[in-house]
């Protein structure tokens, strides 16, 4: 019923009447849905409109699942109809997993059922249940907090997950909890429905007799495997403990957290200032004795609807000053809506790393502070999480040769990480590269006695350079990964640092090497000055 409560959750929240009008068709104009009529959900399966979800209204009518759309109405004149959207059905269940970490860290998106008309979610509360004083404790307030917010659901604990899910789905009133070692005799009397089978599976164990999971217990492995395949077998052992199911829980919940919880609904968001600093005072003392700074934070907020809204920010250096993130937060506290009240906040530091020893310098050149170095580090992050990531970059080391290339540009706020820098070598000494580079090479003339040695002049822009000193070559070979149809020594570049008569200093190279009967001479240019 999951698709079902969630577009009855919008007539009780005011948000108004969903899309389509009563026939399904957006071309009827919209139809405010009633909560006192039967409501059904339908999908197009094979150019048949079927329903895939029903309220509890509509199954009180004799409705189920896959009945065609034609008959269901004729059954049930009254029935509201939508379009099934799984997208949204989807995000609704995520948010529900996260929701549901209030009660255990492990909580998992059941994606092995996906033929179910709703949705099903994993809950491992191994040491958990004491907390709400035991199981039936635990189940109790998971099912009364989702019924206020609409939702219909059912749970049910056992000690394997398949055991679970047979006893919260098929299990009658009282019979929900699997006591430990009693899968067996609990999921005897249950349907073979309950081993999540596929509906043709379940339908031929049924015409066969087979409609109980006891009848299934005492029958030869080897001759159901034979007759219906591994999957029965599997779900059989599953369901007892036999093979071990493994879940996928959501992502590991993060090292250094902090979150708050709030005895009545909070409505004022400005209060959710002083929330934040709390929040990053006890989050940025954990940093402090792990020796970590974050990078990026997420605020998250649960209203008492299961919705959740959330602020990230990120910084350009590991950061754990309270006050620095804190004046991040402020603007993005603003675009938060506290909905009908935010019940619970929780504050991640979803990536840290070690905290750098030395903050981000510039050394200014006003009068006043010459030789004072500015930490940039507050402003950079100030202007990226206002202005966006991509709006202020950085240049990192690139693992390449060629000048142009040994660098790129990545958002400031990047965990990107500098690729280790080729090493150079010239006559056993790195040659130095020049400072400033122009944007592209610009071709010159250049006049050598001998075609392969360095020039002894050379003109650019018009103007004549004498060449007093030279330093070179250094040859960088073409990556031929890059330009695999190119003739590789047509690209070979050998650069040589040079001192003119004046005291300029040029970074110049040859592309090309002279070869006996080639169609073209190598081509000299002009790529940077040295200070």
């Amino acid at each position: 019923m999951l698709s079902t409560d969630r577009l009855l959750r919008r007539v009780l929240q005011g948000d108004g009447p969903a899309s389509g009008g009563p026939c399904g068709c957006p071309s009827c104009g919209p139809a405010p849905l009633s909560r006192n009529l039967p409501l059904a959900t339908f999908i197009s399966d094979k150019g048949a409109l079927r329903l895939l979800a029903v309220c509890a209204r509509a199954r009180d009518a004799g409705l189920a699942p896959g009945l065609m759309l034609a008959d269901a109405r004729a059954m049930v004149p009254e029935l509201q109809v939508r379009p099934a959207e799984p997208v949204a059905d989807a995000r609704l269940l995520e948010d529900l997993a996260a929701w549901c970490e209030r009660y255990t860290p492990v909580v998992a998106v059941d994606r092995s059922h996906a033929h179910d008309e709703g949705g099903a979610l994993w809950l491992d509360v191994t040491g958990c249940a004491h907390l709400f004083g035991g199981e039936a404790g635990l189940r109790a307030d998971l099912l009364a907090r989702l019924r206020r917010q609409g939702l219909t659901a059912t749970a049910g604990i056992a000690d394997t997950p398949g055991a679970a899910w047979a006893a919260a789905r098929h299990a009658g009133p009282g019979r929900e909890i699997v006591p430990p070692g009693q899968a067996r005799a609990a999921l005897g009397p249950l349907p073979v429905a309950a081993l999540r089978l596929e509906p043709e599976l379940g339908a031929m164990l049924e015409r066969l007799g087979l409609a109980r999971i006891g009848q299934l217990q005492p029958l030869p492995r080897a001759g159901l495997t034979a007759r219906f395949g591994e999957q029965l077998i599997t779900r059989l052992e599953q369901a007892f403990g036999q093979v071990t199911e493994p879940i996928s829980p959501r992502p590991p919940r993060p090292a250094h957290r902090a979150e708050l919880a709030f005895a009545e609904p909070l409505l004022e968001i400005q209060a959710l200032g002083r929330i934040a600093d709390r929040l990053l005072a006890e989050l940025c003392t954990g940093l402090e004795l792990a020796g970590q700074g974050a990078r990026r934070l997420t605020l998250a907020v649960y209203r008492v609807d299961n919705s959740t809204a959330c602020a990230r920010i990120g910084t350009s250096r590991p950061c754990r000053e309270a006050r620095q993130l804190a004046r991040l937060f402020a603007e993005k506290l603003e675009e938060l809506d506290p909905g009908f009240g935010i019940e619970r906040a929780i504050l991640v530091a979803e990536v840290v790393e070690p905290l750098l020893p030395e903050p981000l310098a510039w050394r200014g050149s006003g009068a006043g502070d010459l030789d004072q170095a500015r930490d940039l580090a507050p402003l950079v992050d100030r202007l990226s999480n206002r202005l966006g990531e991509d709006a202020v970059g950085r240049l990192v080391p690139q693992a390449s040769h060629l000048p142009e290339r040994a660098q790129r540009r990545v958002p400031v706020l990047s965990e990107a990480k500098p690729e280790p820098f080729p090493e150079r070598r010239l006559q056993g000494a790195a040659p130095a590269r020049p400072l400033r580079l122009l944007a592209r090479p610009e071709p010159i003339e250049a006049v050598a006695p001998v075609p392969d040695q360095p020039p002894v002049l050379f003109r650019w822009r018009q103007a004549l350079h004498k060449v007093a000193r030279v330093r070179g070559p250094e040859r960088l070979a073409p990556e031929w990964w890059r330009a695999p149809q190119a003739d590789p020594d047509l690209l070979t570049r050998d650069y040589f640092a040079v001192e003119d008569t004046e005291g300029g200093r040029f970074w110049l190279f040859r592309e090309g090497l002279y070869l006996t009967g080639a169609a073209s001479l190598p081509r000299w240019y002009l790529h940077g000055m040295f200070a």
